[in-house]
């Protein structure tokens, strides 16, 4: 490797977050580990965030397109990507210092996996704590860091933000086309979820490595999104069940329950044709009693739901 070929590319889509993105960027530019890109892709912003980006500072690069969301944004990145590995950034959290420099130490110098996950801070309306990765039964990993040989079937993986990713760009290939870019929320989950499949072994640090900023805006707090997410991963997990079979029964499972939980989702909003819909013709299970029971829900008056939406709403 040259010395002018960054060992790391550090990946941002970027929409819409002028007050923050220089926070971003700064936590990058101060990173102690010194072989990095940051390849930033501005996704249709109409705030002027790309009037942020420093300009002069070849290790930054600037992308725009259309915006197609968040996953189109990180793969568009990855495509110009020059470095071995490949870290993420969303334009308003933070990077410890050591951010790079200790991954680069585990999985570079270390070897000891392809990709890895790590512990994050979090902050919400000025209050910060800490979030470990968790294994299957629920149990915070913040002892010491480990390295997991099968990811799926030992962790929790549902919720690990995009920020503490790091892998080798090679096995984020094999993962092609990337992100899922029909998804506009969970596409971290759903790629992380076929990673694990495709490579198990994946190393947990426990240190903290960065800030995860929750701002008014993300798509996390956009239900529609979220909804939508539960067809979209219902469809991700049934396909990867049927091509990994070591997987199949955990993954179809997760398939059939994320879809029976969408079908859920358009009753209480009272799209009962939509539901019935999808239940007839683009549910790929078989007719069991849980079926049945969705199926007759969706011809049940609006009165009749109510008290159930309002319980549901209670619980978001």
């Amino acid at each position: 490797m040259t010395e002018s070929t960054p060992l790391a590319s550090i990946i941002m889509p970027l929409y819409n977050k002028r007050p923050y993105v220089a926070r971003a960027i700064d936590s990058v530019m101060k990173q102690t580990c010194r072989g990095w890109e940051l390849i930033i892709v501005d996704d249709g912003s109409t705030d002027g965030s790309a009037d942020v980006v420093p300009r002069g500072d070849p290790r930054i690069k600037l992308l725009r397109q259309d915006n197609m969301g968040p996953a189109a944004a990180r793969n568009a990145a990855v495509r110009e990507a020059a470095g071995e590995y490949l870290a993420f950034i969303d334009a308003d959290d933070c990077y410890y210092p050591f951010k790079l420099e200790h991954e680069m130490g585990l999985l570079w110098k270390g070897r000891k996996a392809e990709w890895m996950m790590s512990a994050y801070d979090y902050r919400l309306n000025g209050r910060t704590t800490r979030h470990y990765m968790k294994d299957i039964k629920g149990m915070a990993i913040d002892r010491e860091t480990v390295v997991v040989g099968d990811a799926l079937s030992q962790l929790t993986v549902a919720g690990w933000p995009s920020d503490g990713l790091f892998m080798k760009k090679t096995l984020f290939e094999r993962l092609a086309p990337g992100f899922n870019e029909k998804m506009r929320y969970g596409e971290i989950t759903e790629l992380i979820l076929r990673c694990s499949v495709t490579e198990p072994r994946v190393l947990i640090c426990h240190v903290p490595l960065y800030l995860h900023i929750d701002v008014p805006g993300s798509t996390a707090k956009v239900g529609l999104y979220k909804d939508e997410y539960l067809r979209q991963m219902g469809g991700s997990l049934y396909e990867l069940g049927k091509k990994h079979h070591g997987y199949a029964g955990f993954l179809m499972g997760r398939s059939r329950a994320s879809m029976i939980s969408y079908c859920a989702s358009l009753v209480l909003a009272g799209r009962h044709t939509e539901a019935r819909r999808f239940l007839r013709e683009e549910f790929p299970f078989g007719r069991d009693m849980r079926y049945w029971k969705m199926w007759a829900a969706t011809w049940l008056p609006a009165r009749l739901l109510a008290p159930l939406a309002r319980t549901a709403r209670g619980r978001r």
